[in-house]
């Protein structure tokens, strides 16, 4: 699928990866380069143990972000290139291939820009679904919004005196955007999360959205 999709684009890909993997500093690189590695060392590097391994994420992360510079480098990503170049077998071109596809193609336009807008969009949706489908749980965590809004004293502010800092997104957000930012590489265990993913190449990004509603439900009983 990846090939396919980097044929129809006409990308000259020997290229691409030359100006990719360039040892040559972009004037872009150092801040890319910075912010990869502050989240690296934030978040960990999981599963990978060898120093070699390491560098082969951080090159085909800043190769990403040299690819895209729109984008560049965003929160979440560091897992998603792991486990891409897990199962490409640390084959690093084929890594970002595959992850060109996927940022580029399957997920919305702006899912990872810098106003989030696209996953905005899907949070929105999440909890449209929410009270579509589970309504006591989406009642049930709106109360408790509502409850702590009132014991701050915020509730009985009017929207247009709450300042941007004081805002609070929706608990369905604070439980569900690391799933979507990650697309669940940090809360599924890899043998489900690789089946998901291929579900996600394949039907699109809608098996997002499906498989948090099926978390949800799991989780509804302990929630309510």
């Amino acid at each position: 699928l990846a090939d396919h999709y980097i044929g129809v684009l006409g990308i000259d890909w020997e290229e691409t990866c030359r100006c990719a993997f360039s040892d040559k500093i972009n004037p872009h690189d150092d801040r890319l380069s910075l912010q990869i590695i502050k989240d690296l060392h934030r978040t960990g590097w999981s599963s990978l143990k060898g120093d070699e391994e390491k560098l082969l994420l951080k090159r085909v992360l800043l190769g990403y972000a040299r690819f895209n510079m729109t984008v560049g480098y965003c929160q979440g990503f560091n897992v998603i290139a792991e486990n891409v170049l897990e199962v490409m077998e640390y084959k690093e071109e084929i890594a970002l291939k595959v992850i060109i596809f996927l940022i580029e193609h399957v997920l919305p336009r702006g899912y990872f820009d810098r106003s989030l807008y696209a996953l905005s969009v899907d949070m929105a949706v999440l909890k449209d679904l929410l009270y579509q489908r589970l309504p006591k749980t989406a009642k049930h965590l709106d109360d408790l919004q509502h409850q702590s809004r009132e014991s701050s004293g915020y509730e009985l502010l009017s929207s247009e005196h709450i300042t941007a800092s004081e805002f609070e997104p929706p608990l369905t957000n604070v439980f569900s955007m690391q799933w979507f930012l990650t697309i669940f590489a940090t809360s599924l265990p890899k043998s489900c999360l690789y089946r998901i993913w291929d579900a996600l190449m394949l039907e699109g990004s809608e098996v997002l959205l499906r498989c948090a509603l099926v978390i949800w439900t799991k989780f509804s009983p302990y929630v309510v």
